[in-house]
């Protein structure tokens, strides 16, 4: 009952003085549960190991698309953890940079956060242990320094992600061992009971441009006047939606997806609604294998329904190898 009370109040105080800032943003069902389900695992990692909980959760979300990404579903690697030539555990073979790339495999996502931890106690990144736990700027802007990831929004991404689910409030209930930081509370207060989920649709239907310009580090065009980005590894609907700061339903409405399909790497992904016609220059398209009615539909930006209807097919027929198709 004590603990109910406490949260209570802090609710009541977060919501007084936190309100602008916290609710800002939409926050994702999906962000919200991967923080309900592995935030013990990240706060372990800080007692143990010095780094901060708000970083390991910050990562864990971007780079497995919030346990949605196939690495973390089918291998439990939430970190995109390749295999080493000293690796003795099992494998995942997975296309990254190269086709079949072999990736870490592990028996529960757990491991995979250790793996993580372990990973970043290399001399490479030996200076960052150096920072309080508290300082995730500092952090955020020394794993990119020190090499963690070759995008250059990387360390912007990982303070959006803290900032906007409090993540900053991940504090473990005694310093961590190789830690360099003040003394912390004896009460832990945790990040997912301080947020709400809410579930108002009031962001823009249009995505920004200025957010787009985010994804400036993403392969881009335009295909029928739309303009697209091409998903990268791990990378999916949700994770894609929030950083463009639109909701998951828009973007997947835009892209003919909500039928629950998920983004595999090299997908395109529109940014606005596609047209009821392809341009001029594709006035018919003829199936290949292995196409669908979806990748169709992409390739040329036009959409799904209106491609069922200006060939007279019923929705969800499969389409035929050498069919043709009237795309104006």
């Amino acid at each position: 009952m004590k603990s109910v009370c406490r949260r209570t109040v802090f609710l009541s105080f977060l919501c007084l003085c936190m309100a602008g800032p916290l609710f800002a943003q939409k926050q994702l069902p999906s962000f919200l549960a991967y923080i309900e389900q592995y935030r013990d695992i990240a706060i372990a990692q800080q007692r143990e190991h010095g780094i901060p909980a708000s970083i390991t959760m910050a990562q864990g979300l971007l780079e497995s698309g919030a346990g949605q990404s196939d690495l973390a579903r089918k291998a439990n690697n939430h970190f995109g953890i390749k295999c080493t030539s000293d690796w003795k555990g099992d494998s995942y073979r997975h296309d990254d940079d190269r086709k079949q790339e072999c990736f870490r495999k592990y028996r529960h996502a757990r491991e995979s956060y250790e793996d993580h931890s372990k990973f970043l106690l290399r001399d490479r990144y030996k200076s960052l242990f150096s920072l309080p736990l508290t300082d995730y700027k500092g952090w955020a802007a020394g794993l990119s320094k020190c090499g963690y990831a070759t995008d250059p929004k990387y360390p912007e991404k990982l303070i959006k992600i803290i900032e906007d689910y409090r993540l900053d409030l991940l504090v473990a209930d005694a310093p961590a061992k190789h830690a360099k930081t003040k003394s912390t509370p004896k009460d832990t207060i945790f990040a997912a009971d301080t947020v709400e989920i809410v579930q108002k649709e009031d962001f823009s239907e249009r995505a920004k441009m200025d957010d787009v310009n985010l994804y400036h580090d993403h392969q881009s065009g335009r295909q029928n006047g739309v303009r697209y980005i091409i998903a990268r590894q791990g990378e999916t609907f949700a994770s894609l939606a929030y950083f463009l700061n639109m909701s998951e339903r828009t973007l997947r409405r835009y892209n003919d997806a909500l039928d629950g399909r998920e983004l595999r790497k090299g997908d395109r992904v529109y940014l606005f609604p596609k047209r009821r016609r392809a341009d001029r220059k594709h006035p018919t398209y003829y199936i290949r294998k292995g196409d669908t009615a979806w990748s169709v539909s992409q390739k040329f930006g036009i959409k799904m329904k209106s491609l069922y209807k200006l060939n007279g097919i019923p929705e969800n027929v499969p389409l035929t190898t050498s069919q043709m198709l009237r795309l104006r």
